[in-house]
């Protein structure tokens, strides 16, 4: 099964392994998974880690920490093409949910067909996607 990591949970699976619920880990462990994270979860974490250092648990340079991270956990970055473009602004935000970072790997989500492992209580709100929860 293909599946498109929210950056919380790819985080949380590196640095905060309590986080992550007991059917989640299975499905992070599964090597017949094909685990995936957005590009723009690797620039969200470089913003986090700019404007909120001490929420993030990362204790290595950035490049550092991916490098390891992406190996470890068998993830592969899903490049942001011009139909995730596209999808992004067609795709209008629910209420109260004004996160662009999310917006991008929803529209990721819906343009590839690749579900969505996240504990965001917004993701699915988005009915042309399939959320799979942090359980």
């Amino acid at each position: 099964m293909n599946l498109l990591l929210d950056t919380h949970i790819f985080l949380w699976a590196v640095t905060e392994e309590e986080k992550i619920g007991r059917k989640t880990k299975k499905i992070l462990e599964n090597p017949n998974n094909n685990l995936f994270i957005s590009a723009v979860s690797i620039w969200e974490t470089a913003y986090l880690f700019e404007t909120k250092p001490k929420a993030l648990k990362i204790k290595k340079p950035l490049a550092d920490f991916w490098d390891e991270a992406l190996i470890e956990l068998r993830v592969q970055v899903l490049n942001i093409t011009t139909q995730h473009c596209q999808r992004f602004y067609e795709i209008q935000p629910v209420e109260n949910h004004s996160d662009i970072f999310d917006r991008m790997i929803i529209a990721q989500s819906a343009s590839t067909g690749i579900s969505v492992v996240s504990a965001d209580q917004k993701f699915p709100l988005y009915k042309m996607i399939k959320v799979i929860a942090n359980d």
